[in-house]
């Protein structure tokens, strides 16, 4: 591949970021059972060469609101790269990027597992999580982007740990089974909380 072409090819990879998919409604949405923020960071990886290597320029804060609401939960995810190193043609897109995701989940099966109809900004799939919903496993395609982009595909596995208000994921970029990037993310819950006076930070 000529380099000249190699900024175009990676710039086409977010076209699916350039007319998100956003969940519509005139009327005014129903009551979560409950809302969750969670707070953190993910650390980038890229497959080089046969090894892993940080990529720290790709690194990423970001917010997520999740709002369950019985058989399907609806999350909104805003990501900020700070990174004075990052390029937006590097093929993920603007510094800061937000997306939406639908989670609709059957009942329980008889081994306790919970399948999951996947819809989001940047594709759709299926996954799958227990009863508890403490470990989540997440596939879906790569909509929107060249064929010979470096990826067609996303792999999130997910791990709750409620008691300590903790989250872990990892988010994969694959080409077919082929991995490409990767992202270590950890997050902190945050719940409504009042102030019996105005808080301080001093």
């Amino acid at each position: 591949m000529k380099p000249s072409l190699l900024p175009l090819l990676l710039l086409l990879t977010n076209c699916a970021t350039s007319k998100p998919w956003v969940p519509l409604r005139a009327e005014k949405p129903a009551d979560p059972l409950i809302t969750i923020v969670w707070v953190g960071r993910g650390e980038c990886e890229r497959l080089e060469n046969g090894a892993w290597v940080r990529r720290p320029e790709f690194d990423y804060d970001f917010v997520v609101e999740q709002r369950r609401l019985g058989d399907h939960w609806e999350s909104v995810k805003n990501m900020r790269r700070r990174h004075p190193a990052y390029d937006d043609t590097s093929g993920f897109g603007e510094r800061a990027q937000t997306y939406f995701f639908n989670l609709a989940y059957s009942q329980p099966d008889a081994q306790g597992q919970v399948k999951t109809d996947v819809t989001t900004t940047l594709g759709n799939g299926e996954g799958s999580t227990d009863r508890e919903f403490r470990k989540s496993e997440l596939n879906f395609s790569a909509t929107g982007i060249s064929s010979m982009a470096p990826f067609d595909r996303y792999r999130i596995t997910q791990t709750y740990d409620y008691e300590a208000g903790k989250l872990t994921e990892v988010v994969e970029l694959n080409k077919g089974t082929q991995p490409w990037v990767r992202n270590h993310e950890v997050a902190f819950m945050y719940g409504q909380r009042t102030f019996p006076q105005p808080p301080t930070t001093r």
